[in-house]
C-alpha cells in the first residue's frame, strides 16, 4: 500500500529495513540473539521496529470497507486498494471532530500512526484525521445531512408555517456587531415601524456558533407569547462555506423545525443555500430580503388604503344619489299622495278573500262529509256488537255443521266398529275353536254313520282270522282255524269245523260293500 510521507513523497514500508540501517547507508541490521522469546516480546520488537522504521505520522489514501461504529463511539474499518488491505481504527476523541459520516466504499485520505494491536498481533493504523478524497468534508457532510433531514420530513412543504402579514413583534437571531443587523433594522423601520424588534445576540461563526444560534431560537420561541413575537428572522451576512457552516448543522436545523413561531432564514448572499434555508418556513436571499418578507411596506399599505377610501367615497356617493332618486319617485307616487287609498283597496281585498275563504271552507267541509260517509258505513260494519252478532251467527252455523259432521262420522265409525268386531270375533281363537269343534262333531257323526259298527247294531257281525283279516268266504278257512267274530256288544272266538263249501246260487248276488266300510 503506498504511504504518503510528510514531505509529499511516496514510499513503501519494508520490514527488512529500519531507520538505523538507512542512516548507516543501507547496512543490514544486526542479527537478533538466538534463543526462544515470548510472543509478547516478539510483538513488542515488531512494534518497536515499526516505530523506528516509519515516521510518527503518515497519510494513507484508501477505500473504506467493513465500517463499524461501536457503541463506545470508536470507529473500526479497513482501508484497501486493489493490491492490499490494512485495518484501521479511529477513537471517539478523534472522530467527533469529523464533519461527515464515513461509509463503506468511500475513498478517504486518512492521517495517523501505524501501530500493532498486541492482543491479536494485528497491524493497524490509528487514524487521527480523515477527509473524503475528491471532495471536501464540508460538502460531503452537507449532502449527508440533507439526505437525513429530507428523509425525516424537515424539508416537507406541508410542515411550512405561513408568515403573518402584520406582525406585532419580530425576533431576530444574528450577530449584534455584523452588517446584517444594521440592514435588517433599517429595512424594518423603513417598511413597518409599528413592529417591535427583539434581538437575541448569537455567534454566527466558529465552533460554538451552532449551539449559540439554537439557544437564541429556543429562547425567542419560548417567550413568543409573552412578547407577542409573530415572526423570527435568522440572518447572517455573506461568506465562504466555512463561514456559513453554523447554519448547515443538524442542531440549528432541528431548532428551526421545532419552533412554533414561523422562521425566515436570510443567510449569506443569493447564491448561498444552507440547510437552515431549507428547513425554515420562508427562505430569503439576503438578510435585507428577509426583513422585507417579514413585514409589509407601509407606503404600499397607505396607498392601498387611500385607493380603498376613494372607492368607498365614490360608492357611497353613487348609493346616496340612487337613494335620493328613489325617494323622489316615491314622493311622486299615488300612494304617497293618498295613503288611505291603499288601505281601502286592501280592506276590500280582505273582504273578498274572507268570503272566498268561507265558501271554500264550506265546500271542503261538504266534500269531507261525503268522503266520510263511506268510512262511517265501514265503521258501522266494524262495530263490536255487529261483529259479535256476525261471529255468533257464523258460530251457530259452524256448530250445526260440526254436529251433523260428528253424527255422520259417529255412525260411520259405529258401522265400522261393528264390522271390525265381527271380523275380530271371526278371527278370535275361541271362535275358531268352536268352529273346529263343530266341524269335528259333524265329521264324527258322519264317520259314525258310515262306520261298520252301525251295521253291527242292526244285527250283522264281522269275522276275522287270527291275523285280523276279514273273512268273506268259507273257502278262506279250513278246519281247525281260529277265527274271531265281532258283534255289536262284544267278540266271540271259535275254531272252524265242517267247512264244506256250498254251491253258488243261480240268482244274481247283491253288490258287496267296500272292504273298509265296516272297519
Amino acid at each position: 500500500m503506498p504511504i504518503i510521507m510528510d514531505d509529499g513523497r511516496f514510499d513503501f514500508f519494508d520490514p527488512g529495513k529500519s531507520r538505523a540501517a538507512r542512516l548507516r547507508g543501507g547496512e543490514a541490521p544486526k542479527a537478533i540473539a538466538s534463543g526462544p522469546m515470548s510472543v509478547s516480546a516478539l510483538v513488542a520488537r515488531i512494534k518497536g521496529a515499526l516505530a523506528e522504521a516509519l515516521p510518527k505520522r503518515i497519510t494513507v489514501v484508501g477505500e473504506i470497507s467493513n465500517f463499524t461504529l461501536h457503541s463506545s463511539g470508536h470507529m473500526y474499518f479497513r482501508l484497501k486498494d486493489p493490491g492490499a488491505t490494512i485495518d484501521a481504527t479511529m477513537f471517539r476523541s478523534d472522530n467527533r471532530r469529523l464533519k461527515f459520516t464515513p461509509a463503506d466504499g468511500m475513498e478517504v485520505v486518512a492521517n495517523g500512526q501505524v501501530d500493532v494491536y498486541e492482543v491479536r498481533g494485528q497491524l493497524q493504523i490509528n487514524v487521527q484525521h480523515m477527509t473524503p478524497c475528491g471532495q471536501g468534508a464540508m460538502e460531503l457532510a452537507f449532502r449527508q445531512l440533507c439526505e437525513k433531514l429530507r428523509a425525516e420530513g424537515l424539508f416537507s412543504p406541508e410542515a411550512k408555517k405561513p408568515i403573518p402579514r402584520f406582525p406585532r413583534a419580530i425576533g431576530l437571531v444574528t450577530s449584534p456587531t455584523g452588517a446584517a443587523i444594521r440592514d435588517i433594522r433599517r429595512t424594518l423601520h423603513r417598511r413597518w415601524p409599528a413592529a417591535r424588534v427583539l434581538l437575541v445576540a448569537a455567534m454566527v461563526q466558529g465552533a460554538e456558533a451552532p449551539q449559540s444560534v439554537a439557544r437564541a431560537l429556543n429562547l425567542l420561541d419560548a417567550n413568543a407569547k409573552t412578547y407577542e413575537i409573530d415572526t423570527i428572522i435568522v440572518a447572517r451576512g455573506g461568506g465562504s462555506l466555512e463561514d456559513l457552516w453554523a447554519f448547515n448543522t443538524e442542531e440549528v436545523a432541528r431548532a428551526i423545525f421545532a419552533a412554533a413561531v414561523p422562521v425566515i432564514s436570510g443567510v449569506g448572499h443569493e447564491v448561498d443555500v444552507t440547510i437552515a434555508d431549507m428547513v425554515a418556513d420562508v427562505r430569503a436571499a439576503t438578510p435585507t430580503a428577509a426583513a422585507e418578507l417579514a413585514v409589509p411596506n407601509e407606503a404600499e399599505i397607505r396607498r392601498h388604503l387611500a385607493t380603498l377610501a376613494g372607492r368607498m367615497a365614490h360608492r357611497a356617493a353613487e348609493r346616496t344619489a340612487a337613494a335620493a332618486a328613489a325617494l323622489a319617485g316615491i314622493g311622486r307616487s299615488a300612494t304617497f299622495r293618498d295613503p288611505t287609498a291603499t288601505v281601502r283597496t286592501q280592506a276590500q281585498r280582505i273582504d273578498e278573500l274572507s268570503h272566498r275563504l268561507r265558501a271554500s271552507a264550506q265546500d271542503q267541509l261538504a266534500e269531507a262529509r261525503s268522503r266520510l260517509h263511506a268510512p262511517t258505513n265501514q265503521l258501522a260494519a266494524q262495530h263490536p256488537a255487529r261483529l259479535a252478532q256476525q261471529a255468533y251467527t257464523a258460530l251457530q252455523h259452524l256448530h250445526h255443521r260440526m254436529a251433523w259432521s260428528l253424527g255422520r262420522r259417529s255412525k260411520r265409525s259405529g258401522d265400522r266398529l261393528v264390522d271390525l268386531r265381527g271380523r275380530l270375533a271371526a278371527r278370535s281363537p275361541v271362535h275358531q275353536l268352536v268352529l273346529a269343534w263343530q266341524k269335528i262333531d259333524a265329521a264324527s257323526r258322519q264317520l259314525e254313520a258310515m262306520s261298520y259298527r252301525a251295521v253291527l247294531h242292526r244285527g250283522f257281525s264281522v269275522t276275522r282270522r287270527a291275523g285280523g283279516q276279514i273273512l268273506r268266504s268259507t273257502r278262506q278257512t279250513k278246519d281247525g282255524d281260529r277265527i274271531r267274530t265281532e258283534l255289536a256288544d262284544g267278540k266271540i272266538t271259535s275254531i272252524v269245523g265242517n267247512t264244506a263249501p256250498k254251491a253258488a246260487p243261480n240268482r244274481k248276488q247283491p253288490p258287496q260293500a267296500a272292504p273298509g266300510l265296516f272297519e
